[in-house]
C-alpha cells in the first residue's frame, strides 16, 4: 500500500509567491517613500539652517546702521558702515585727534579693522573721515586737559582706552564731540567658490581691497535686498537715488539644498524673509 506525502499543489505554490510578491512590492515602495521623505526633510533642514545662519550674520550689523551708513545698496549687495567703538574726543595731540572710548564688547573691539571715523558736528549731522589711521589705545591723559575733563571709562574686560585718530577733526575746540569707529562692510550673493555654480552670500570687510569671506551657501537665483524707503517704509525692489532716504532692508533669504533629494529634479528651497530696520536719516 503505498502512501502519499503532503504537500502544496501548484496552485496554491503559485497563490502563495502571488502573494509574497504584492508584499514585497509593498514594502519597496513603503522603504522608497520613506527615504525620499528623510531625503526632503534632510534637505529641508539644510536649506533652512543656511537661510537662518545668513540672517544672524546680517541683522546683527545692519542694525547698527546710523545716520549716513548706507553707502551703495543694489538688489545682490550693499555696503554699510558698521560702528564697533564709541567714544567722546579729547582734543588735538600732534596732528591728530585723542577719543577717549566707552566700554564695548572687547571681542568685536578685537575683531575689527576701522575703515574711518565719524564726529558729530554742531548742526547735528555725522559727518565721516575715510580713510583713517586708528593709533595707540592707551592715552588718556590728554583727556585730563579739556575743561571739564572727558572721563576715559573702564570695566570688567574692558580697561581704560584712549586712542588716537587721524586725520584729526578739522574743528576747534573739538573736545567733547561724539566719535564713534567703524568698519565698511559689503554683503552680496555672487558665486560660490564652495559649491561650484551655486550662489553664495559674501561679507567683504573694508571693500574692494579687504576681507572677503563666503559665509553662507547655497542660495537660489531669486534670494535678493529690497528697500524700504521713506517713514512710511515704501517697499520698492531697487534702491532711490538719495540713499539717506532708505530706512531698512527686506532681505529675501531663499536657502537651497545642496543637491536635489531622492525623487526630485531641483533642490528644496526654503524662503526665509525679513525685514531689518536701521537709522539712515540724513538728519537726526
Amino acid at each position: 500500500m503505498t502512501t502519499r506525502r503532503p504537500g502544496f499543489s501548484l496552485a496554491e505554490l503559485t497563490v502563495a509567491m502571488v502573494v509574497a510578491g504584492i508584499i514585497g512590492v509593498a514594502l519597496a515602495r513603503l522603504i522608497i517613500n520613506q527615504s525620499r521623505f528623510v531625503a526632503m526633510q534632510d534637505g529641508m533642514m539644510r536649506a533652512r539652517s543656511g537661510a537662518r545662519a545668513a540672517l544672524n550674520a546680517l541683522s546683527s550689523e545692519l542694525r547698527a546702521v546710523t545716520d549716513g551708513g548706507l553707502v551703495q545698496a543694489g538688489p545682490d549687495s550693499i555696503t554699510v558702515r558698521v560702528p564697533y567703538a564709541f567714544g567722546v574726543a579729547c582734543g588735538p595731540l600732534s596732528g591728530t585727534t585723542v577719543v577717549s572710548l566707552l566700554p564695548t564688547d572687547s571681542a568685536i573691539f578685537s575683531a575689527s579693522t576701522a575703515s574711518g571715523y565719524a564726529w558729530l558736528d554742531s548742526t547735528g549731522l555725522w559727518q565721516f573721515v575715510t580713510p583713517a589711521t586708528v593709533g595707540a589705545s592707551n592715552l588718556w591723559a590728554p583727556c585730563l586737559l579739556p575743561s571739564p575733563p572727558v572721563t576715559t571709562l573702564s570695566a570688567t574686560g574692558w580697561p581704560a582706552r584712549g586712542l588716537t585718530v587721524s586725520p584729526t577733526i578739522p574743528v576747534t575746540p573739538s573736545a567733547g564731540r561724539l566719535v564713534y569707529l567703524y568698519q565698511t562692510i559689503r554683503y552680496a550673493f555672487a558665486a560660490s567658490v564652495g559649491i561650484p555654480g551655486r550662489r553664495a552670500l559674501w561679507r567683504t570687510v573694508n571693500p574692494p581691497g579687504g576681507t572677503r569671506d563666503e559665509l553662507v551657501a547655497p542660495f537660489d537665483s531669486s534670494a535678493r535686498f529690497e528697500f524700504l524707503v521713506g517713514g512710511a517704509y515704501t517697499l520698492q525692489s531697487t534702491p532711490p537715488a538719495v540713499l539717506d532716504s532708505v530706512r531698512g532692508v527686506r532681505v529675501k533669504l531663499v536657502g537651497t539644498s545642496e543637491t536635489a533629494p531622492q525623487g526630485r529634479s531641483q533642490p528644496v528651497r526654503f524662503d526665509l524673509t525679513t525685514d531689518i530696520l536701521f537709522r539712515n536719516n540724513a538728519r537726526p
